[in-house]
């Protein structure tokens, strides 16, 4: 079917729900929520409605049933992959390097296997995982069914997110043309297989309870807490408040101190590869056990986190310092 924009498509309801006016406007249920991102996902809504769209919901900021519906909207995507935990990974670093790409060598080593998706780049002046992958014995998959046998064979894989959906790479790129984020850079930290765990990293705490919600209508298990420079990964030098939905209270880990001396301030690959082999940076240190023990709460319910942390200090302990570089 080709759609014109002289006449009112399928999609026209949606901008009309979120359009009309102070009074008139409101929230879409979650069903027609599930049912707007179905028609997007099928191409069935114009470039101008899906810019529309996107600003609309990004000045009156998503409600939990919408979130839900839209995620539900994109169960189909995952087709058969599967693994224990879901990493998503859409904002790149610019202030720090990435010491979650070392948490993630010792979840793995703990015998749980990763998933992560992600961008290969929306803004200029970070640097993103996949873009460091590969540097750190993570392969990048060329499609979701070499994606599920990176899994079962080495048990870590990345995904790009256009193998999810041809144009959730487009979408995030609206950013530049609209001058704002939209409602897919949210999306995409909360979407999941069925019965698959995920972490989420918000950028503002307001977030996590909106992400907590949503995770509550679809049944998704998830961790949530405001990641360093938006990726997820605990910042040691201030608390974290990290929302279990299956944990009855949020968790609320500590700093350390409030600054560390010395600590690298762009991201660098050679500063991953030295704390690895020479535990050389004491932030990087404390960022990686401290991002591997609160993954490996939400996989065992029954760790609180002074004994997940020990857990994570014994696996870096027993890591394999010259695997990489």
């Amino acid at each position: 079917m080709i759609i014109t924009n002289t006449e009112h498509n399928e999609f026209t309801q949606y901008v009309r729900i979120l359009a009309r006016g102070r009074n008139a406007s409101r929230d879409m249920s979650q069903a027609e929520a599930k049912h707007a991102m179905t028609l997007l996902l099928e191409g069935k809504a114009l470039p101008e409605q899906l810019g529309a769209f996107f600003m609309l919901m990004r000045v009156k900021e998503e409600t939990p049933e919408e979130l839900a519906g839209f995620a539900q909207a994109c169960t189909p995507l995952w087709k058969d992959l599967k693994a224990d935990i879901i990493w998503p990974s859409y904002a790149g670093k610019r202030r720090q390097p990435l010491w979650y790409l070392l948490s993630m060598q010792l979840i793995k080593a703990a015998g749980y296997s990763i998933l992560i998706h992600g961008t290969h780049g929306h803004t200029a002046d970070r640097q993103f995982s996949a873009d460091l992958c590969e540097d750190f014995g993570i392969q990048i998959a060329a499609s979701q069914v070499h994606a599920s046998e990176l899994i079962a064979k080495e048990k870590i894989a990345y995904l790009p997110c256009e193998l999810l959906h041809e144009e959730f790479q487009n979408w995030l790129m609206t950013k530049h043309t609209l001058g704002l984020r939209s409602p897919i850079n949210t999306l995409l930290r909360l979407i999941a297989p069925a019965g698959c765990a995920g972490v989420q990293s918000v950028f503002h705490p307001n977030y996590g309870k909106t992400h907590q919600a949503s995770c509550a209508l679809i049944g998704k298990e998830a961790l949530i807490m405001k990641g360093e420079g938006g990726e997820f990964e605990v910042n040691p030098e201030r608390t974290t408040q990290a929302i279990f939905t299956h944990r009855d209270e949020i968790e609320k880990i500590s700093g350390i101190q409030p600054h560390f001396d010395g600590k690298h301030s762009i991201p660098n690959k050679q500063a991953l590869i030295d704390c690895w082999k020479h535990e050389s940076d004491e932030y990087g240190y404390h960022a990686t056990l401290r991002t591997t023990a609160l993954i490996l709460m939400l996989k065992d319910k029954a760790l609180d986190f002074e004994l997940a942390l020990k857990q994570a200090t014994a696996l870096w302990a027993k890591r394999d310092k010259l695997a990489f570089g």
